[in-house]
């Protein structure tokens, strides 16, 4: 514990940069991307190198490293809480849309699930970018460099997953053992089980098919959360040449014409403002933040900054287009008694055991984040052309790739009565064909951005969400779920009219906080992950993801931060 609170001090302490400090690199965002580009470039003892990210301390605190306790972070001081415009597609609703914010960033704060999906997704990523290492038969070799595998031998389930696409460092992914699965688990399972699921490997190139178990990226030993701090940066603190300020917000990126200098950064703890300069800018924000901040600073459509009174620097249209993200229709159920949930966690008196059993073994329910298993399936043509509407788009897509995907986790995800034991499921549409944009409210770095997240924005993209809720209503009240299930809270059992599911659906509407694309590879950006039209500015986080991968999102950006820095050092010779 001394040398984790050593490491633990050293990035966390609050340095003031000097206006003349300079860096090889200053990184922008501590998230997954930012931590493993700082730890890739430091590997040179002569490349000097700042990360700046906005939030706060997040290490060895418990809400963020006992993986049960993911419900808590939602709306804390660990998430940019971020909302959607009215959606019109939703009748005006508008969902929340938070973002890890924090050392770690997503990986910080979200449910821990690990997958890669469907490989056509990787290789169109290659043909979008050029970019051939990406193509999924050269790109595993980059989700292996982060990831460590951990297999329990006490497994009362099968599980295909091949050990051979994993590494043997940073994070740490494991599967459920035998009492970690709740009967909640096995309920959810048997009964897509039932309608036709078969087992899929979604670390292996697959996307479609049933995954029991996880993986998920947590330790084996001690059950805490493995996140990209302590996978990689706490690694970092030996090295003389590396620097990390926290609560420091960057506000804008410094130009000579079209070069960028560096960046100016607001520390949040004394509210002084300071300006770094670096050799290369690299922005690793988020696809929220890292268009926003390249909006603030001249980078994006002309027009747009002009409306704001922004000095153009780069006439960029396509900064802050192509916003995708998962979006995702809830249902909730009160679960029997001896299912274990976020509801029954409130109260101290059943908390404190589980707790005490935590602490002394990393065993019992809080050491999972209570679902680990999800499904996913494509519709087929059939099924798609009784939609009547243009299926053209889902229709086209490779065959390797789902539209939904059907997951539950042990706690209330909307409204519930206080006495409520709630279980959450979800229907997501994973392939969305409509995108949104992210937009600046002013040219004031503290006003909230404009997020247009167009939910369910194609006629195709709505049909397959409305029948997607409905056959996740259909699973949920079948008899496979009696065991397990005492009555429904949300929509509630009358609705079944399409009328009314409509509407369910556009209150039980929500995102899965994979927004990506919005600094785009083949878009906004070149081979080398380089600002197109401007000098030594580059962005590289899931805004630079061309197309959604079929899954959760975390192992893409931490591959994808692999390659990049694997060719910034390459160009560079570092």
């Amino acid at each position: 514990m001394r040398w984790q609170s050593r490491i633990l001090l050293a990035l966390s302490t609050v340095v003031v940069a000097e206006p003349a400090e300079h860096y090889d690199a200053v990184i922008v965002g501590g998230g997954p991307a930012g931590f493993v580009m700082a730890s890739r470039l430091s590997e040179n003892p002569d490349v000097k190198v700042l990360l700046l990210e906005n939030g706060p301390e997040t290490y060895l605190n418990e809400d963020i490293m006992t993986p049960r306790f993911a419900s808590r972070l939602s709306g804390s001081k660990f998430s940019w809480n971020f909302t959607s415009t009215p959606q019109p597609s939703l009748d005006g609703v508008a969902p929340s849309l938070e973002q890890g914010n924090g050392w770690g960033g997503g990986t910080a704060v979200n449910r821990m699930a690990y997958c890669r999906g469907s490989a056509s997704v990787f290789d169109e990523w290659a043909n979008i970018s050029g970019i051939d290492e990406l193509r999924w038969e050269n790109f595993v070799d980059y989700f292996e460099r982060s990831t460590n595998l951990f297999v329990p031998s006490d497994r009362n389930y099968e599980q295909v997953i091949n050990a051979t696409y994993f590494g043997h460092e940073h994070v740490d992914v494991s599967l459920d053992s035998s009492q970690q699965r709740v009967p909640v688990d096995t309920a959810f399972v048997d009964t897509w089980v039932a309608n036709g699921a078969q087992d899929a490997d979604f670390t292996s190139g697959q996307g479609i098919g049933m995954i029991i178990g996880g993986p998920r990226s947590v330790n084996h030993n001690g059950a805490t959360r493995s996140y990209a701090y302590p996978a990689y940066g706490l690694p970092l603190t030996p090295r003389p040449n590396v620097k990390g300020l926290h609560s420091s917000r960057v506000t804008k990126i410094n130009f000579e014409g079209t070069k960028a200098t560096g960046v100016d950064y607001v520390d949040l703890l004394t509210n002084e403002t300071h300006s770094i300069t670096a050799n290369e800018t690299i922005i690793s924000a988020g696809a929220i933040n890292s268009p926003r901040l390249l909006l603030l600073s001249g980078i994006g459509p002309k027009d747009h900054l002009s409306e704001l009174g922004i000095r153009t620097v780069l006439d960029s249209p396509e900064v802050g287009k192509n916003f995708f993200d998962h979006h995702y229709t809830i249902m909730m159920f009160n679960a029997t008694p001896d299912i274990i949930t976020g509801s029954q966690l409130k109260d101290p008196a059943i908390l404190a055991p589980f707790w005490a059993e935590y602490k002394a073994n990393g065993t019992g329910p809080l050491s999972t984040s209570g679902g680990s298993s999800f499904f996913t399936e494509r519709l087929s043509d059939e099924v798609l052309e009784s939609l009547g509407v243009d299926v053209s788009f889902p229709k086209s897509l490779p065959a390797d790739r789902p539209h939904l995907l059907y997951q539950y986790t042990s706690s209330a995800m909307l409204s519930a009565p206080d006495n409520a034991n709630a279980v959450s499921v979800f229907a997501a549409l994973i392939q969305p064909e409509a995108a949104g944009t992210v937009r600046l409210n002013s040219s004031d770095w503290r006003d909230e951005p404009l997020l247009d997240t167009n939910y369910f924005g194609s006629d195709s993209d709505m049909a397959i969400a409305i029948y997607g809720y409905k056959r996740l209503l259909a699973m949920m009240r079948s008899d496979t779920m009696k065991a397990v299930r005492v009555n429904e809270i949300y929509p509630g059992v009358d609705v079944s009219s399409d009328e009314d599911i409509k509407a369910a659906l556009n209150q039980a509407a929500n995102s899965f906080h994979h927004p990506a694309g919005t600094c785009s590879l083949g878009k906004v950006l070149d081979q080398n992950f380089r600002v197109k039209g401007v000098d030594n500015l580059r962005v590289v986080d899931s805004s630079a993801i061309p197309s959604l991968p079929t899954c959760h999102l975390q192992s893409s950006v931490y591959a994808l931060a692999e390659l990049a820095a694997a060719a910034l050092k390459k160009e560079m010779n570092y």
